[in-house]
């Protein structure tokens, strides 16, 4: 069965199956892609082997063959364990709680989630934070601005969800069952690694999407963020018994070689562990500049790289190999196993099996993508990165590389559907931030019986008014509302549904305008999700600028010092959010490694107490919740900060500066008066001097 992780996971095989796991497009884009698509004059020959790092302008970027360095730590046997024995990390039970598996379902419904947010954290948090607030009038100001976020929060949700949820779904209808039957141009528009001639049969007639293959005939993965991925290593010491006799296969009395080197290791069979060890699961650590460190499985090393791992190994044993004798001959360069590996002067090279390490799913939940040495460089970031490739590989072997044209088409197809999910929400917004400003004093009046009176209508309502505003009640959705539309949904969509399907979304995904421009989106510094919000969010605070403007039952100082704290409490808190969104990646990126970790772990013994593997449609499930993750955490984000943050924390500093401009634009008002006045005075004085003059001329 396989898993789709999103995790930082080190390179590890399986005997008998392999991983479906998920990375998250920004891991993609920073480590996990091939090398196919290098500029010329960027390529491997133009960058020199030996160097060590290219300029690009002003940036320093990490080249392709970098220093190598094997990682050395030696380890006898010692207390070898019968069961292994998986670390458990703080978090870990809530990961594999339901609770969060019904979040990470709901946060597919990206503005029905935020909305949903929006509303918890308008109806929860802000009111009683509010109500803490000191108040000179008794309480009676709070008690409107906790009923006013309240009034935001839920008319935003009530309004949003049943505009934005059919297309969320047509858009999927789409994406699952349409797609397959587009036009060869749009198809390889979409997927450039897709062997055209696969998805038909030899009567010309279409067939279904897993009957499909990719340009090296493997099975074709439309989502290239589904990659081979591979328990994190530990050295032999390290493991269980367990790991020893299921993994690497070999069976040791462990008690007689404690305190011995595993070279000298015996099987109860009488065979050496040197000879009988397994090679599938067996690697080695490497240090590299730029890199950091990276694990190898011993038959997964790329020819280049292990080249130049010999040359840079002179002083140790690894620098003594003949990379000749590691490869078979013939067009394709099968890896032989270890044992037959010999020193460039033809005698057998001996691994250290003191300084090995093992792959295995019963010790550990962290896992780190299957490399081979293989680098590309990034067009976007200037920089060489290691190749990930997609878990198709038969029987064990290394699946398809991710290129450089499978990025940049990922990306666009990512912006197209972050498109259909978000654009019905952003052309709905402008209404809906109008139909929410003209609910709340009603449900204002009949469900919390408070009417704001004009006087102080003047004072606070800006304040209050800002916060709804600025939170973007109706930017999104709640896990609530998600729950809901995830239990009453049916397996076959609505006739509606499917209609939506085929005339938006499909036009969405065949359109290469917005194919172009999705991939320039989601090129943007940050993710897709932050983007969209961000967009929503200044509509709906432009519409709230535009009433605030316009309301004819303000004067002009209250109405600028309302639209000031309007304006100011969007920028702000949309540079909060990005900054806040951009220092937590790695914290939401490792809980993403870790989910998956655990979710594989789950499978994993599932599978060994079942015989069953997953279905394809369980394993579809399981990436979109780790793809949902980051968009989780990234909406829970904004919406904290547009919807909390703002109106609680901002916007007595935005009201301030609002004053401080209506007193600065007053004081220069009543300056102008008193110097007219003076000169009025003054031309006035004249006048009477002039007059009296002219009185005593003519006596």
């Amino acid at each position: 069965m396989k898993i789709h992780t999103t995790q930082n996971l080190k390179s590890m095989v399986q005997t008998t199956q392999q991983p479906t796991n998920y990375v998250s497009s920004k891991d993609f884009r920073l480590k996990n892609y091939s090398e196919q698509m290098l500029l010329p004059k960027l390529s491997v020959e133009s960058a020199g082997l030996e160097r060590t790092s290219i300029s690009f302008g002003s940036s320093k970027t990490t080249a392709k063959d970098a220093i190598k360095i094997i990682k050395k730590t030696k380890k006898m046997v010692g207390e070898i364990k019968k069961e292994p024995q998986p670390e458990r990390k703080k978090g870990d039970s809530f990961l594999t709680g339901s609770l969060f598996d019904n979040m990470l379902k709901i946060s597919n419904f990206g503005p029905i989630t935020q909305a949903g947010l929006a509303a918890i954290v308008c109806t929860v948090l802000r009111p009683a934070t509010i109500m803490f607030m000191p108040d000179k009038e008794g309480k009676t100001n709070n008690k409107y601005a906790a009923a006013h976020s309240i009034s935001s929060g839920i008319a935003g949700f009530v309004l949003t969800t049943p505009l934005t949820y059919p297309f969320k779904q047509g858009g999927k209808y789409a994406q699952s069952q349409l797609i397959q039957r587009m036009s060869e141009d749009v198809l390889k528009r979409l997927y450039p690694h897709l062997k055209i001639e696969s998805i038909t049969d030899a009567a010309g007639k279409r067939l279904d999407k897993k009957y499909w293959k990719d340009y090296m005939g493997n099975k074709f993965i439309d989502d290239i963020k589904i990659v081979d991925m591979l328990p994190q290593f530990k050295q032999l010491a390290d493991v269980s018994e367990e790991t020893f006799k299921n993994t690497l296969k070999v069976d040791v009395d462990w008690a007689k070689y404690k305190g011995k080197s595993f070279n000298e290791v015996m099987l109860k069979d009488g065979r050496s562990l040197y000879d009988a060890i397994d090679m599938k699961n067996i690697g080695v650590i490497i240090k590299e500049s730029g890199f950091g460190e990276t694990q190898f499985l011993l038959r997964d090393f790329d020819h280049n790289y292990l080249e130049k791992l010999i040359k840079d190994s002179k002083d140790n044993y690894w620098g003594k190999l003949d990379i000749n004798s590691v490869y078979t001959n013939g067009e394709h360069k099968i890896i032989k196993d270890f044992r037959e590996w010999r020193t460039v002067d033809g005698k057998q090279w001996k691994l250290d099996l003191d300084e090995v390490y093992v792959a295995s799913e019963f010790e550990t939940a962290d896992y780190r993508p299957r490399r081979t040495g293989k680098k590309r460089f990034d067009k976007k970031d200037k920089e060489y990165k290691f190749v990930s490739y997609l878990d198709n590989g038969a029987d064990g072997k290394i699946g398809t590389p991710i290129d450089n044209k499978m990025v940049e088409a990922d990306m666009c197809n990512e912006g197209q559907m972050k498109v259909i999910e978000w654009l019905p929400d952003l052309a709905f917004r402008i209404p809906i931030a109008a139909t929410t400003i003209a609910m709340i004093p009603w449900v204002l009046k009949k469900v919390f019986h408070l009417e704001k009176h004009k006087k102080t209508d003047n004072v606070k309502p800006e304040v209050k008014i800002t916060k709804p505003e600025i939170a973007k009640s109706e930017v999104k959705p709640a896990e609530n509302s998600q729950q809901l539309a995830f239990k009453g949904k049916s397996k076959e969509p609505s006739e509606f549904v499917k209609w939506i399907g085929k005339t938006f979304g499909a036009w969405v995904i065949k359109n290469p305008t917005i194919h172009k421009y999705s991939g320039k989106l989601a090129q943007l510094q940050g993710k897709l999700t932050a983007h969209m919000s961000t967009i929503g969010s200044l509509i709906t605070s432009s519409v709230y600028v535009q009433q605030t403007l316009s309301k004819k039952d303000l004067d002009n100082d209250k109405r600028t010092t309302l639209a000031i704290n309007q304006i100011l409490c969007f920028f702000v808190p949309t540079f909060l959010a990005y900054t806040a969104d951009s220092t937590l990646n790695n914290f939401v990126k490792n809980k993403e490694y870790r989910y998956s970790g655990l979710q594989r772990q789950k499978r994993v013994l599932e599978e060994a107490k079942t015989g069953k593997p997953y279905t394809p449609e369980q394993l579809k499930t399981l990436t979109d919740k780790i793809k949902g993750i980051r968009v989780l955490a990234s909406l829970l984000i904004f919406t904290t900060v547009y919807r909390y943050v703002s109106p609680v924390l901002i916007t007595p500093f935005a009201n301030k500066i609002g004053d401080w401009y209506n007193e600065r634009r007053l004081a220069k008002k009543h300056a102008r008066e008193i110097e007219l006045s003076q000169n009025s005075d003054n031309e006035t004085a004249k006048e009477i001097s002039i007059k009296a003059e002219d009185v005593k001329k003519t006596a």
